[in-house]
Order: C-alpha cells, then structure tokens, then sequence
C-alpha cells in the first residue's frame, strides 16, 4: 500500500472516529441532564407531604402514589446509569483510536519526510 493511500485511509479513520466521539460526547451529556432531572425530581417528591401526586403523560396528568412514582425514577435512574456505563466505554475506545490513529499520521509524515530528505 502506498503512504498516500495509507494516509487517506488513516485520515477518514480518524474523520470517522472524532465524528463518533462527538456524538457519544453528546449523548453522554444528555444522559447525565437526564439523571440529574431524576435525580431532582426525586428529591422535590421526597419533601411532598401528601402520599399522592399528579404526573405528566403527554398532555395529561395521572394521579399516582409517590412512593410508585419515585420507585420508577430510581428504575429510570439506574437505567440511564447502564447507558452512561456503556457509552463511556465506547468513549474510552474512540478516544484511544482518535490517539493511535494521529500517532500512526504523525509517524507516517515523519517516515516520508525522511525519505524526501534522502
């Protein structure tokens, strides 16, 4: 394979890679709002007096008990906690490929510039 070819290949990898970084970046910070507005929900719930409350479905409201309500933040809670665990892995790899990919560019530039200078 040639360097020119090599180094196309390595550049739309490393185009591909910060693209998909991106995107897991954005996810994440998603999910940690998310968690948070549970997190703080619960929180709001926990200082109500009364055993039942109004929750939002859509453009109506449910009566439910609190108890039931905050059971299923800390179920929603613990799924996105699953989700955040995961994308961060995947988060961990694109950044480690992002890392070799440019190490593996920079050698390559390197490697070929010694050569010109021959």
């Amino acid at each position: 394979m040639s360097s020119s070819s090599l180094i196309q290949e390595m550049t739309t990898t490393l185009r591909t890679s910060k693209g998909q970084l991106d995107v897991v970046n954005q996810q994440l910070s998603h999910l940690e709002r998310q968690e948070k507005i549970a997190q703080v929900t619960t929180k709001e719930l926990d200082s109500y007096p009364n055993d039942d409350v109004w929750r939002s479905c859509g453009k109506a409201f449910v009566l439910q008990k609190k108890n039931e309500y905050i059971k299923d933040l800390n179920h929603d809670e613990n799924l996105l906690k699953d989700q955040k665990k995961a994308l961060e892995i995947k988060q961990n790899y694109l950044k480690t490929t992002v890392e070799k990919t440019v190490d593996g560019l920079k050698a390559v530039l390197n490697q070929q510039q010694q050569q010109q200078k021959k």
